[in-house]
Formats: structure tokens, C-alpha cells, sequence
């Protein structure tokens, strides 16, 4: 989720908690003076806002938390600030956390009290997953930052080996961005994702531009809890609708894949 960096940091009520260097650039912990709220921006970009015992304030993360309710085992591709595995490990959820970046995991721990005792692994999440030889019931993304591309990072050999480590019943939420109304990026991706087993279902707010569009997979003909997902999408002032996906694995010709 994009955020005027520049601006938040000036005001008078934030205050600079710690600035990093990482993988992908100059990182930034700032506390919001107003709510308790601490911000992880990276190149000036925020990847995380929550407070300082780890409950994000996102909707986005808010939903795949619920999507991943039925899940036990789930393997979580992308730290951040942790909210989610933060929040899946006080549900009893067994957990793997992979990032690339190694002072992810050190400011999660930090400032945004990710468990000491999580297992969490420094490795690019495509390496991973073609290396990786267990089974989760849920597989939680949400990798990207400056300069990332979903399409080319989520090819379908890609998405192919991360459905491959789904036991049976698995299920894979995602987190992406996407440009506008008719961007293709969420429908592509999660055709790859579903391959010819999964159904597919994307929740947006349409109208806004940048946004955070979570992509579910999953066995089933419905989409978890209804009353439970209203409950989430209904949280704040944002519009956020379900939809299923427009697009088969079988209708991505070699091209568009």
C-alpha cells in the first residue's frame, strides 16, 4: 500500500523509530503519535502499519487472516512488519515465514513483536518453493516492494510449484497491487495460482487506483464465511467487494501466461 512517505515523516506527531538499510533500500519505523501506530516504509513506500504488539490496521491483511481460518500449517512467503503471522501464531497456527530480506525478521521482532520462536528463513520465496519438500493446508504472499513485477515474478512455473506444495484441501491467499479497474495482473496470477484444482476470487475496492487486491484459491464452491468477510470488508470507510475470477488456467494462452 502506497503512502506519501515524505510527508507522514514531517509532521511533528511521527516520530522516527529507526532507519535501515535492506535488500530493496533505505527502511524507515515510524510511530504515529495519534493512534500508537508504528509504519514500516520501505523506499518510501508503506509495507506495514500496525500497533506495537503486531494487529495491523490494513484491511488486506485483516481478510487474509480470514481466509486462512481453516488452515493450520500454513507457510507464509513475505515478512514485513508480520502482522499476519503474528496474528496466525496467537490463533495456535503452526507457521514458516520466508523473505528475502533478513531485517525484515529483525524489525518484526523489533517493533512489531513477531514471536521469537516462528521459524523464519532468509531465501528468496521462488528458490523456496522449488527447494521446499513440505505440505501446507494455507499458503499466505505478500511479497513486492520498489520496483517489483507481479507477472514476471509469478510465472507459471512459479505459480505452479507453489500450488505444488498445497496437502490436499490447501488453500493460497495473496496480497497484490494493482494499477486500476482493468488491470489484469490479479486474474492472471491467480489463474496460475489455481491451475485446473482451485477456484478463484479476488476482493478489491474498485474506483481506486493502487490498490490492495487480495487473490484467494481455494477447494471450495463459496468463499469462507460470508458474515465473517462482510465483517472485515464492512471495518472502515473502504469499499470492498467480492468477485470471482475472470479467467481458467486453460484460458491463459502460452503468450498471456
Amino acid at each position: 500500500m502506497r503512502s506519501n512517505a515524505h510527508i507522514l515523516r514531517s509532521l511533528p506527531a511521527v516520530k522516527l523509530l529507526g532507519r535501515y538499510q535492506g535488500t530493496n533500500g533505505q527502511i524507515d519505523i515510524v510511530e504515529c503519535s495519534w493512534d500508537g501506530t508504528r509504519v514500516y516504509f520501505e523506499e518510501g513506500v508503506r509495507q506495514s502499519q500496525a500497533t506495537p504488539d503486531g494487529e495491523s490496521v490494513f484491511t488486506y491483511v485483516k481478510l487474509m487472516d480470514e481466509l486462512l481460518s481453516r488452515s493450520e500449517q500454513i507457510l507464509v512467503l513475505g515478512c514485513g512488519g508480520g502482522n499476519l503471522a503474528t496474528r496466525q501464531w496467537r490463533l495456535g497456527k503452526r507457521l514458516t515465514i520466508v523473505d528475502i530480506n533478513p531485517i525484515s525478521f529483525v524489525l518484526a521482532h523489533r517493533y512489531f513483536d513477531l514471536p521469537d520462536d516462528l521459524p523464519c528463513i532468509v531465501s528468496d520465496f521462488r528458490k523456496f518453493v522449488f527447494d521446499d519438500r513440505a505440505y501446507y493446508d494455507g499458503i499466505a504472499i505478500d511479497v513486492g516492494g520498489p520496483g517489483f513485477r507481479y507477472a514476471e515474478e509469478f510465472d507459471a512455473e512459479t505459480c505452479d510449484a507453489i500450488r505444488a506444495r498445497l496437502a490436499p484441501g490447501g488453500r493460497i491467499v495473496m496480497n497484490v497491487t494493482v494499477a486500476h479497474d482493468i488491470d489484469p495482473t490479479p486474474d492472471r496470477i491467480a489463474a496460475r495460482l489455481a491451475g485446473e484444482e482451485l477456484r478463484t476470487w479476488i476482493v478489491d475496492e474498485q474506483f481506486v487506483e493502487d490498490r490492495n487486491a487480495v487473490i484467494a484459491c481455494v477447494p471450495e464452491k463459496t468463499l469462507g464465511s460470508p458474515a465473517a468477510l462482510d465483517r472485515v470488508m464492512r471495518h472502515s470507510h473502504e469499499r470492498w467487494a467480492i468477485r470471482r475470477g475472470r479467467l481458467r488456467n486453460r484460458d491463459l494462452t502460452n503468450g498471456s501466461r
